[in-house]
């Protein structure tokens, strides 16, 4: 998606159409909601979306000088009516006309301003309206069929929501009983036993919101269409590169906008190498047993991630690509590479099938292993980039990131761009940051990525031991009193 240049000037422009207070006491004469336009005094707002959250949450920062959490009064349960967007695209609308109001849960930081005797300071805290109805209801019943189906009805009967619903069929027709869990715990246990009905070697779905409405999905579905040869295409381009301004300067009439917010103004890489991490969590390799006590058998899967990424979707898929660890390294004296040290992390589950008549536990030891890598996954090779902002972008979007290998300009000179930071990114968690008081907009977004464009070198042969042959067994003891000449003398 491309921005409209007639309406968008510069980059971190942004539309606040609509920032409204609406009470939960009504207007006797119209019976409606007393509604209190705040825009005036809102110094600042954020609005974040996440794929391992729930809902839309945010706060604004306001400026008041009438004293509205009083008279209004402000009690936590207020509407708040948003309409937030980049120029020419399509953002966030909460509002009360067109959309459904957010929920104001807290008001916090209450500071007096000492240059003003009447103003104070306050912090105003929003969440979507289900969050609320999420916290006040639980459900007790049995779902059959496939899972998307399920969640739908907590989504429309439970959580009383009328947003739209995007969801990524699955392969799974469970039986399950929900014992009296909240609506969020309930899906949380439904999604354990999704398998993708596109992606058979995934297992696990997230549920989260973002400005276009709910989804259920996989990660592998953020990353292709329908199979592992349909790549979804970026939605935008980053880059850390300086940029090129000459060309602006001489031609001003020329609005380069969307090359100025693909510049990253800063970032940073989490944990590109946390290998500890990684074998106790069972990323690389891990075994599950799995004990039906009413069949009286157990079954023991061994989980090789090397040979499942073989199988599945990536976010690089040329054929230069690889996996983010060296593939075939063989591991010490073991003369085996990490993917096969099942012991790394063993995992014990209880699989009684059946006990819904003709029900299969699909995830069985299989989804259990998936998981658990993938939870781990998503914890390798973060990306976290401040950029200006646009809403043309959500949560679970791929983007692309170019930076440059960071070595000195004499042995760069041809600008090489690094292979192992650069490239596709999953966002998993995007947050707008709006500065009403200087005009500003910039995201914040953490993003992931499971995959290199350059494959990293590998080695067939072990790793060489340092100190072979150099092992002793001494009692101290016994080297204790040597070094006495044989005795210890008491004072």
């Amino acid at each position: 998606m491309s921005l409209d240049r007639e309406v968008f000037d510069k980059p971190g422009q942004y539309q606040l159409n609509e920032i409204h207070i609406l009470s939960y006491r009504h207007n006797a004469e119209e019976l409606l909601p007393l509604k209190m336009n705040i825009k005036p005094i809102t110094l600042s707002f954020e609005i974040a979306e996440d794929i391992f959250s729930n809902n839309v949450v945010g706060s604004c920062i306001v400026y008041d000088m009438q004293d509205v959490r009083t008279m209004l009064p402000l009690t936590g349960l207020e509407r708040l009516s948003l309409s937030f967007t980049s120029p020419g695209t399509i953002g966030f609308d909460f509002t009360d006309s067109t959309g459904i109001p957010l929920q104001i849960y807290k008001v916090d930081k209450v500071t007096k301003d000492d240059n003003q005797e009447k103003a104070q300071f306050y912090q105003i805290f929003f969440c979507s309206p289900e969050m609320y109805n999420n916290s006040i209801t639980k459900i007790s019943k049995a779902y059959a069929g496939p899972i998307e189906n399920a969640i739908n009805d907590i989504l429309r009967n439970y959580l009383k929501s009328e947003k739209p619903f995007y969801f990524e069929p699955t392969a799974t027709n469970p039986k399950i009983v929900i014992p009296n869990l909240k609506p969020y715990e309930a899906i949380r246990l439904l999604a354990k036993s999704a398998i993708p009905k596109n992606f058979p070697y995934n297992a696990g779905y997230v549920f989260y919101e973002t400005s276009r409405g709910f989804y259920f999905r996989s990660t592998a579905s953020m990353m292709a269409i329908g199979s592992v040869g349909a790549q979804i295409t970026p939605k935008w381009k980053f880059t850390s590169l300086i940029p090129n301004v000459t060309e602006d300067e001489k031609r001003p009439e020329i609005k380069d906008v969307e090359r100025r917010l693909s510049q990253v103004i800063r970032y940073s890489v989490d944990k590109p190498v946390d290998m500890l991490a990684n074998i106790n969590e069972g990323f690389y390799a891990s075994k599950t047993t799995s004990h039906d006590a009413f069949n009286k058998t157990i079954e023991v899967y061994n989980f090789d991630s090397a040979d499942r990424k073989e199988k599945t979707p990536r976010l690089e898929m040329g054929t230069e690509a690889g996996i983010l660890y060296p593939k075939d390294v063989q591991y010490s004296d073991t003369g085996k590479p990490l993917t096969q040290h099942y012991d790394s992390k063993h995992m014990i589950k209880s699989s009684t099938k059946k006990i819904h008549n003709d029900y299969e536990d699909r995830e069985g030891t299989f989804g259990l292993s998936m998981r658990t890598h993938d939870k781990q996954g998503y914890r390798n090779q973060n990306l976290t980039m401040l950029t200006f902002g646009n809403t043309i972008l959500n949560a679970g979007d791929i983007v692309t990131f170019t930076s440059q290998i960071q070595a000195p300009t004499d042995q760069n000179e041809d600008g090489r761009v690094n292979p192992y930071t650069s490239g596709r990114y999953i966002i998993m968690a995007l947050k707008h940051q709006v500065d009403v008081a200087s005009q500003r907009h910039e995201m914040v977004l953490k993003c992931y990525k499971d995959s290199v464009s350059s494959a990293y070198p590998t080695e067939e042969e072990a790793l060489s031991s340092i100190g072979q042959g150099l092992s002793s067994k001494t009692d101290i003891y016994e080297d204790q009193l040597k070094s006495f000449g044989g005795g210890l003398d008491y004072f």
